[in-house]
C-alpha cells in the first residue's frame, strides 16, 4: 500500500474559488450558469518549461494546484490571484497518494462571476 501524502499539503493550502460553468438550453437558446465554490489546494506558478501538455502558449500564465483527496476537473476553472485559469489538464497520477494535481491556464478573460 502506497503512503497518504495529503497532510503534507496542509500548510501550504489557501483559499481558492473553484469554478464550474455549464450551458443548457432554454427555450432553444443557451443559458449559461456559473457556480462557485472556496476549496482549499496549494497553487503555485508553473514552470513552463517542464509542462507535460499538447498546445503551450507562452503569452499565458500556467499554474500547478494540488488539492487533496479529489474534486476538481478539467474544464472547471481556478480563480487564483486575481485571475481565473481554465483547468486543461492533470499534471501527475497522485491519486494512490492521497492528492490530485492538475495544471490550468491563465484565461486573460475577465473573472466568472456566479449566476445563481
Amino acid at each position: 500500500m502506497l503512503p497518504d501524502m495529503s497532510d503534507t499539503l496542509i500548510e501550504w493550502e489557501q483559499p481558492v474559488k473553484l469554478k464550474t460553468v455549464t450551458t443548457d438550453t432554454v427555450d432553444f437558446e443557451p443559458v449559461t450558469a456559473v457556480t462557485v465554490e472556496t476549496i482549499k489546494a496549494v497553487v503555485q506558478p508553473a514552470d513552463k518549461t517542464k509542462l507535460q501538455i499538447d498546445s503551450l502558449d507562452w503569452s499565458k500564465e500556467y499554474v500547478t494546484c494540488h488539492k487533496r483527496g479529489s474534486g476538481i476537473e478539467i474544464g472547471q476553472f481556478i480563480e487564483w490571484d486575481g485571475r481565473d485559469f481554465k483547468v486543461i489538464g492533470p499534471n501527475g497520477n497522485y491519486k494512490n497518494y492521497g492528492f490530485i494535481e492538475v495544471v490550468a491556464e491563465e484565461t486573460k478573460s475577465a473573472l466568472l462571476v456566479a449566476t445563481s
